[in-house]
């Protein structure tokens, strides 16, 4: 980039946000079209543009800007200059590229931007880092040679490490119940979702489904899996005509996910969280057909606060232990979706 231009360095913060916005399950030309556009906007002091300006700016403009910023960022942060280790850059790259399809010019040249990932991922804590940037952090520490990186290293990583990336299979629900628990079951059943690159999704409610649907089809490559509970049989029905052949619904066959929890785990895990609180008998689990609505009298009868279904979720998540704590109608939808 020209040597004229004025801005402000990035943070290690900013620098971490943005490679972490850049690495997400996310469709890429919005991804990389945003932070892009925001690192110009917010850091460019001049030329500068405004947001309208940068939409249509050439593209290898947007890139040798971006370029400069970053990379000139990390310099100062770390005192190192050097891009050459481009293996998470990469990997980046192909995972998005096996994930997404009709990936055009423009959102191309973004993602063969050379930007210095390295640098910034060997001084993150690979504990504490979100999914998608340990996939880098592994890649990056185990291929400082990127010309050699290909599709069949980053499966080898994932299923090693469990990195969920590159992803091969986005699994749709309802809602965050089934968002927290079926990796749990999964695991169990020695089916890990992240070594098998399996993605879930919440929909935000059944009826939102068909319409999510037609937003990803024709931008992902991958597998979709709808899991229905039972009362929305008609629009599982409906939406089985629409989908393409890679595509699948689950039905639950017994109304809500929480419906086909097994007992024992459910009272195992609310008298372990909830102790010294008078301690849940099965029969109150059979008081309404709902489990919902027992669990809520549970919580009502033992002034126990509000029920909330993702801190349900994550009680009984904390106490799954034993097969038994998988009940057949789950293992079908696991091994269904496996």
């Amino acid at each position: 980039m020209q040597s004229s231009i004025k801005y402000k360095f990035l943070s290690f913060d900013e620098l971490v946000i943005n490679m972490d916005r850049l690495s997400r399950f996310k469709s890429p030309d919005e991804s990389f079209s945003r932070v892009f556009n925001s690192i110009i906007y917010r850091n460019l002091i001049s030329p500068k543009y405004s947001k309208e300006d940068i939409e249509r700016l050439d593209p290898r403009i947007i890139v040798s800007i971006v370029e400069e910023i970053w990379n000139t960022s990390v310099n100062n942060i770390f005192g190192v200059n050097d891009i050459d280790n481009q293996s998470a850059n990469k990997a980046l790259n192909i995972s998005i590229r096996e994930t997404f399809k009709n990936i055009d010019e423009r959102t191309q040249s973004f993602l063969n931007a050379k930007l210095n990932f390295s640098a910034i991922l060997k001084h993150l804590d690979f504990e504490s880092a979100p999914v998608n940037l340990k996939f880098l952090i592994k890649v990056d520490d185990e291929n400082s040679n990127s010309t050699k990186i290909n599709l069949e290293d980053l499966v080898y990583l994932r299923k090693k490490h469990s990195l969920l990336f590159p992803i091969y299979k986005l699994i749709i629900v309802e809602g965050i119940t089934e968002e927290i628990l079926l990796p749990v079951f999964a695991d169990k059943m020695k089916s890990n979702f992240y070594k098998n690159g399996i993605f879930i999704l919440g929909a935000g409610g059944k009826s939102k489904s068909p319409a999510l649907y037609f937003r990803l089809k024709d931008k992902i490559k991958i597998p979709i899996v709808f899991l229905f509970d039972s009362d929305a049989k008609e629009i599982c029905s409906s939406l089985q005509k629409m989908i393409e052949k890679k595509d699948k619904t689950i039905l639950i066959e017994s109304g809500e996910f929480e419906d086909i929890i097994s007992i024992n785990l459910l009272k195992r895990a609310l008298n372990y969280e909830y102790q010294p609180a008078t301690p849940i008998i099965k029969e109150e689990l059979h008081l309404h057909r709902k489990m919902c609505e027992n669990i809520e009298n549970f919580y009502r009868t033992r002034h126990l606060g509000e029920f909330k279904k993702s801190k349900l979720s994550k009680i009984i998540a904390k106490n799954v232990k034993y097969d038994t704590d998988i009940t057949e109608e789950i293992k079908k939808i696991i091994l269904s979706i496996v």
